[in-house]
């Protein structure tokens, strides 16, 4: 009874919350300067930098202290071809435990993939994001598969967790048992139950350090060479380091006269009877989770001498997050790229250490989870072996890091290396440029992982982030799956999605260099509406792939923007990816842009006292930005529009002209002239510019029509600067920049854009949707405020993402694309709560 109670308050926590991780911004948005640092222009002096040098992403960006925690459900605690999103709980908790013990940002990824190969491929994709990976809750011998090809393949380190954190931790709780009983490593007999991926990495450990007699059992008995049945290649492996003798049989009978039991199976696989006959004062490590191999009492009353579990309620739990955070951390703060055994050695006898011999007994082999030094000692035994095997990049000392590391914990002050900004010559203003990098140098990037429940003490610990406890939202997701958007924080989460081949007008500089621009739209997210984002930086080109890839981590998330993909590869992605998810799924660089430029196209056309059906548009730039903008112009009556690219209008029977182009050939240009932009631009009521910077000239901008709108959105230098536009004769001028009037910004449509489709459930954004949110966007804007200088509301207007939250909600409702009604009052209600507790926050 007081089990299911503890699991049912568990799960209410988590309903509350929404989860127990979030994304934040490590600078507050408090005002245009910062925000000018922190996303556009300021972001682009990091790119540059990143694209020039590649590595500077772990120094700029959070990346140098973020692990993405990857698994793909099929190895849950029993749960046989478990689903990926059962998985999202438990990932979510071991994000927590990287967090309070090591600050290191932890991102869960469940991959909807099965195929080994399949999914190296899409984590190999995925390292332009991340410093370290870490494999969780893989079967073997897929695990194994994995793990060898990611090290192979990757410039991260790669770590298994059911591999090598269980292989450190037995080692280390070994070592210490052994001392109990006076035994010594190199004489025991060792039993392994369990053939999984954790069975075979304790094996593989505790026979490179000298466990001479040693047998793995799975449900078939003792594995040996050559055995016919109920073998894999991994089994086959482990066959010949272990069983010298070739002995087979059962579990029970290879444990009569074995010193050691290592269990990490099934429940109930083991008796007292069995325990009995092992050999004098033996040591049960009964790990399989919830339920262990035999219950400490039984094992205890069966004569065993030392006995562990994998469960909160025992002395000795043996789990792995007291393994993993401190691993990580000296894996990052070395810059290590590989994993050496002496990594784990001296993990494991750092982790051996920490029980003083004076204080060790039969129930206290391994230190407690709240043992605050248990991370920080690991940590530097993975930068001293770091160090003496080379693999280390970083010049860092092992004291300073358990230093840092334990700053963190107690003071909470930031654990990732940072270099000091470069002293200043003169004692002159920072430019731009200076003050950007310097922000993202200082801060390692401007994204972090937060924990929504800390862990401050044993009883909240205990009820979500160790077993048993914390499995209960585990087996609720795996039986139904719908409530993983209760449960966890896939309900308010969005993926943005870039290859980094179309970074706002720097144009191919390559995943990597793209993750500044990524982190400074999560920041917007979750400032300007609550929602938790995350990027995602593909090292990848080719559409398909890309899609699959997108595909295969959407079980993470709730939403997916798509950023920065060149066109018309762009088009084609969105357009799979629509088909194959049921979740939102949003190009930014189409109708975000879309949205904006509707919606002061609206209020400036007011101003100008011309209809919007009857005005004349000039769109320069047929990317993808361009091209929603004219299909979202044509949605709602703008009759003559002419699009052109790099090599002039875009006409009817152009020879050049790719599938995109020539669809919007029959719908715009009614009077099919050819020639240049200067051409297109005779007599034009408006000029929209998503192109690059100089596109427009004061000459082409007097041969408009009187009192032309030109609206210069190229990012970070417009196609014209704002006073030479109006000089030529403007009469309302706007770019996309943060430090002139009129900055048409998507930071003010797809923050609230996808707080409505979240809050709705929405299994897609449609036109209505869009329309929606433009004029919502236009109306705040009221006629005694409309003017030149201010057509669209500003960046920061916090008033901009409750009303288009609301406005898009009501038109996924009216659609029909909404799973869950919702009233659109009480989402522009809640989205105004969730922008001003994070600015409490």
């Amino acid at each position: 009874m007081y089990l299911i109670e503890q699991q049912d308050e568990a799960l209410n926590y988590r309903r509350r919350h929404s989860g127990l991780i979030g994304v934040s911004s490590k600078v507050p948005i408090r005002d245009r300067a910062v925000l000018s640092l922190v996303y556009t222009p300021g972001v682009a002096e990091a790119c540059r930098v990143i694209s020039e040098d590649p590595l500077s992403s772990f120094e700029l960006t959070s990346r140098g202290n973020t692990v993405a925690i990857v698994t793909d459900g099929s190895d849950l605690f029993g749960l046989a071809a478990g689903l990926p999103e059962a998985a999202l709980p438990l990932l979510e908790a071991k994000s927590v435990l990287f967090k309070t013990f090591a600050g290191i940002d932890a991102f869960p990824i469940c991959l909807d993939q099965r195929d080994p190969l399949s999914v190296v491929e899409t984590i190999l994709a995925l390292t332009p994001t991340f410093g370290a990976i870490c494999l969780d809750h893989i079967s073997a011998p897929h695990s194994f598969t994995i793990a060898d090809h990611l090290e192979k393949g990757s410039n991260i380190p790669v770590f298994s967790n059911q591999h090598h954190g269980s292989a450190i931790l037995v080692l280390g709780a070994l070592m210490n048992a052994l001392k109990v009983v006076g035994k010594q490593l190199n004489e025991i007999r060792v039993v392994i139950g369990g053939a999984g991926v954790a069975g075979i990495g304790i094996a593989r450990l505790l026979h490179r350090v000298g466990v001479r007699d040693l047998v793995v059992c799975d449900r078939a008995g003792a594995i040996y060479p050559y055995r016919p049945y109920r073998m894999n290649w991994a089994k086959a492996y482990v066959a010949k380091e272990s069983n010298p003798e070739h002995r087979r049989g059962s579990l029970a009978e290879m444990l009569r006269g074995a010193d050691v039991f290592i269990g990490v199976s099934t429940g109930d696989a083991v008796t007292p009877e069995m325990i009995a006959e092992m050999a004098r004062d033996p040591i049960v490590f009964a790990m399989a989770l919830p339920t262990p191999e035999i219950s400490p009492q039984e094992a205890k009353a069966a004569g065993a001498a030392v006995v562990g579990t994998g469960r909160s309620d025992h002395p000795n739990m043996m789990d792995i997050s007291l393994v993993f955070p401190g691993v990580f951390r000296g894996l990052l703060d070395s810059g290590a790229r590989n994993i050496r055994l002496r990594t784990l050695v001296y993990a494991a006898e750092a982790l051996a250490g920490l029980v003083p011999d004076d204080e060790l007994h039969a129930d206290n082999i391994v230190p407690r989870i709240f043992d605050f030094r248990v991370a920080p000692t690991l940590a530097a035994a993975v930068v001293r072996a770091a160090k003496e095997t080379g693999e280390a990049v970083h010049d860092v000392e092992p004291e300073e890091v358990a230093e840092n590391t334990l700053r963190y914990v107690y003071e909470g002050m930031p654990t990732a290396r940072t270099r000091p900004a470069a002293p200043s010559s003169a004692p002159r203003p920072r430019t731009l440029r200076e003050q950007a990098i310097d922000l993202r140098r200082r801060y390692n990037g401007v994204l972090e992982i937060r924990s929504k429940i800390p862990i401050k003490d044993h009883h909240i610990l205990k009820l979500l982030y160790v077993p048993p406890a914390a499995l209960a939202p585990v087996a609720e997701v795996q039986d139904n799956p719908g409530v993983v958007y209760d449960l966890t924080v896939k309900e308010n989460l969005v993926a943005i999605v870039t290859d980094g081949s179309a970074v706002l007008g720097l144009g191919d500089i390559g995943p990597q260099a793209a993750l500044p621009v990524m982190e400074g739209k999560a920041v917007l997210f979750q400032s300007l509406a609550g929602v938790e984002a995350f990027p995602i930086c593909v090292a990848e080109r080719d559409p398909q792939a890309i899609v699959d890839i997108v595909t295969a981590i959407a079980p993470s998330f709730g939403g997916i923007n798509l950023e920065d993909i060149s066109a018309p590869r762009c088009f084609e992605i969105e357009a799979a990816l629509k088909e194959r998810l049921d979740l939102p799924v949003f190009h930014d660089d189409q109708h975000g842009t879309a949205i904006i430029v509707l919606a002061a196209l609206l209020n400036a056309c007011t101003l100008r006292g011309t209809p919007l059906e009857e005005v004349k548009i000039v769109i320069n730039g047929a990317g993808s930005a361009g091209v929603a903008v004219a299909r979202l112009l044509l949605t709602v009556g703008v009759g003559d529009i002419i699009l052109c690219d790099r090599r002039g209008i875009v006409h009817r029977g152009r020879q050049d002209l790719n599938r995109v182009k020539e669809e919007l050939a029959r719908l715009t240009n009614k009077e099919q002239i050819t020639g240049t932009l200067t051409e297109a631009l005779v007599g034009a009521d408006v000029f929209i510019g998503v192109s690059v910077a100089g596109a427009l000239t004061q000459e082409m901008i007097r041969s408009m029509a009187p009192d032309p709108i030109i609206f210069a959105l190229a990012n970070p230098e417009p196609e014209i600067l704002p006073d030479e536009a109006k000089e030529a004769g403007a009469f309302v001028v706007a770019t996309g920049r943060s430090d002139y009037p009129n900055q048409v910004n998507n930071s003010l449509a797809f923050p609230g854009v996808f707080r409505g489709a979240l809050d709705a459930r929405a299994t897609d954004i449609n036109d209505a949707m869009k329309l929606a949110a433009a004029r919502a966007i236009a109306d705040l804007v009221s006629p005694k405020e409309l003017s030149r200088d201010f057509v669209i509301p500003g960046a920061l207007d916090l008033h901009v993402p409750a009303a288009v939250a609301a406005a898009v909600a009501r038109a996924a409702v009216e659609t029909g694309v909404a799973r869950i009604p919702v009233d659109p009052e009480e989402v522009a209600a809640r989205t105004q709560e969730l922008i001003y507790e994070r600015i409490q926050r």
